[in-house]
């Protein structure tokens, strides 16, 4: 059993299904990929899955997991239909850590708050990565990502070293299920359009976030050209 239907769950997926497991999987949202692709991206990947045997259900949440002497060995799901299952894999999102920072009297807001130059509200504090927010198109941001944990810790460290440089992210992710290699640049939150380029049944395609007609974001299976060139667009 696989809960959750974001990009971890469904990589577990995969992952399980390839090694000959017979596996359901469970996004309690109406759809996977709910708050992070389009529904042109999600039933790509829905249909890949289910061509290698998941079970995926939609709308269908984990009510509790049965087990004995310690062991799982199934679960309820909110529909009221029960598994038999050897293990569970939990993807369901996480929270920051921030109780160090907490203790030590540091300002949190979805995370450690940090300003442009990556410092907190204590004299002589840095952070970067997946634990901290900072200020983003008059918001602040939370980003969970590899790529940003690697920008944003070498722009903390130069300055930390003088260099006053504001931390301007570029958001990029990836997952590779099966023979689909996704790849995701800029944040598609708030877009108002949708425009496909490619065959989404055909194994290669890109779907372009617009909001106010400006590019902001674009998911690519099988497709890097248009990851790349979309970068710059989105970046200028």
């Amino acid at each position: 059993l696989v809960v959750g239907g974001g990009y971890i769950g469904l990589e577990a997926a995969a992952v399980a299904a390839k090694l000959g497991l017979e596996v359901v999987l469970v996004e309690m949202a109406e759809r996977i990929l709910g708050r992070v692709a389009a529904c042109e991206t999600a039933d790509v990947i829905r249909a890949a899955h289910q061509e290698h045997g998941v079970d995926i259900r939609e709308g269908v949440g984990l009510e509790r997991l049965i087990g004995e002497e310690g062991v799982v060995t199934g679960a309820r799901l909110t529909d009221g239909s029960e598994l038999a299952v050897d293990f569970v894999i939990v993807g369901t999102g996480i929270r920051p850590d921030t109780r160090l920072a907490e203790e030590a009297g540091i300002s949190c807001e979805n995370g450690i708050a940090v300003d442009e130059l990556g410092q907190t509200s204590a004299a002589d504090v840095w952070a970067a990565g997946d634990c901290t927010s900072f200020p983003y198109k008059g918001g602040r941001l939370r980003l969970e990502s590899v790529q940003n944990a690697i920008d944003q810790a070498q722009a903390v460290a130069a300055n930390m070293l003088g260099a006053g440089t504001p931390y301007v992210p570029y958001p990029w992710f990836w997952s590779d299920q099966y023979d689909l290699k996704l790849q995701i640049a800029g944040l598609s939150e708030g877009y108002d359009d949708v425009v496909l380029r490619g065959d989404p049944s055909g194994g290669s395609f890109a779907c372009f976030y617009l909001s106010d007609s400006i590019l902001i974001a674009v998911d690519a299976i099988n497709s890097p050209r248009e990851v790349m060139h979309s970068k710059r667009l989105i970046a200028e």
